[in-house]
């Protein structure tokens, strides 16, 4: 009994193509001897609540993201040319890559597709439907809150389109409802995103970057009665909403991690994010911000584009109002742009560094802000970040 060479030519490129193998016998009675179950190599599972255990027969080609945290995540991984639509026009910002030797984003953020309109509008479910995206960095439970969806149109679209897989609620560690939920922090919910893409060692090798930044830092902190009082506070309208430093999540970690003193401790039930103060805070008055009267002032989504600097440009303005520019931080011009809350790993390290010059210029040298620092005053090393960001992807389980 022979085989004819050619059928395992077309063995060959079964396996490849479809994964159904089928093998024939020879001669002018050819038929199919045996056929093979497709491998299971390449599938895989990764677990992240809210979502739970989220199976991927290959790895996503067609992403869609929410928040821009996830944007950053995918630039690390180099996945983000993936991305065919993202929550919100700002969610991009072009601040830090241009330092990493060459790395580029993967897409154009004046171009790519946003799911929210101009105003900030809501989307539906035929918008996730035309988008046919391989994955859904959205989180299930924040959507299924949002006005004219429900858990079963979340459902749906997972079902039939692809899964949901974020975690929105880690960035204050407040997720408003009574299912179970999970807090992850920067790095444990960056990893969770890399398995996804079969790339976890690009995270370890950042985390180990940026815990060498901090235990640096760190050592050289003067003790805690000396530091600064730094006020994170937004401005809008006439409004200082005020943020917590204390609060647990990734949005602030930054500050935690310099041991910055909270100015307004005394307030935070109220702020942004607190259980007291609701989803937006508690604004504050004119009055009520002098009556703290932080060291320090920093607007957080300063460095964006669009409406978050513009509000920057208005606070600086301030200085000549009678009674704010009694405030100590312009009457020592100590009034900095902020990062992104919604910050992923290269975010984080980015703005570790131009926090810690922000809060403690004495010691990490003075803050720019087209943070073009000598490479003596750098405290972390470009060319190190680029290396951890071309590590091959992990060959599949």
């Amino acid at each position: 009994m022979n085989y004819r060479v050619v059928a395992l030519v077309v063995f060959v490129a079964s396996a490849v193509t479809t994964g159904i193998f089928v093998l024939w016998r020879g001669g002018e009675d050819a038929s199919p001897l045996v056929t093979l179950a497709p491998s299971p190599a390449e599938a895989y599972t990764v677990h992240l609540s809210p979502a739970g255990d989220v199976h991927f027969a290959k790895t996503p080609e067609r992403v869609v993201t929410m928040d821009a945290n996830y944007n950053d995540m995918l630039i690390a991984l180099q996945e983000a040319g993936k991305i065919v639509a993202t929550g919100y026009r700002d969610n991009f910002h072009n601040t830090f890559y241009p330092q990493l030797g060459g790395i580029q984003p993967g897409f154009s953020a004046t171009t790519i597709p946003v799911l929210s309109s101009a105003g900030g509008g809501q989307f539906d479910k035929e918008r996730l439907y035309a988008l046919h995206a391989d994955v859904h960095h959205i989180d299930p439970l924040q959507l299924a809150s949002m006005r004219g969806w429900s858990p079963a149109d979340v459902e749906e679209i997972a079902r039939n389109v692809g899964p949901f897989f974020a975690n929105r609620y880690s960035r204050e560690n407040s997720h408003p409802g009574d299912s179970p939920y999970t807090y992850y922090s920067l790095w444990e919910l960056s990893e969770k995103v890399a398995e996804v893409y079969r790339k976890p060692e690009v995270i370890h090798a950042l985390q180990a970057i940026g815990d060498r930044m901090v235990a640096n830092i760190q050592a050289q902190l003067p003790p805690l009665p000396d530091r600064p009082r730094v006020g994170l506070v937004f401005y809008s309208n006439g409004k200082f909403v005020p943020y917590s430093l204390t609060h647990e999540g990734f949005g602030q970690v930054q500050y935690r991690d310099l041991g910055a003193q909270d100015a307004f401790a005394s307030i935070s039930d109220r702020t942004y994010g607190a259980s007291g103060g609701g989803p937006s805070g508690s604004p504050l008055d004119s009055e009520g911000l002098l009556a703290l009267d932080p060291d320090i002032l920093i607007m957080p989504f300063a460095l964006y584009p669009g409406n978050a600097r513009e509000n920057y440009s208005q606070l600086l303005q301030l200085a000549d109002d009678p009674l704010l520019g009694r405030l100590t931080a312009f009457e020592t011009h100590r009034i900095y742009p902020g990062g992104t809350p919604l910050q992923g790993p290269l975010d984080y390290l980015f703005q570790l560094e131009m926090a810690a010059k922000q809060i403690y210029p004495e010691i990490f040298g003075t803050f720019r802000e087209d943070l073009n620092f000598p490479a003596n005053e750098c405290l972390f090393n470009r060319a190190e970040v680029v290396e951890a960001l071309r590590i091959s992807p992990r060959e599949n389980d």
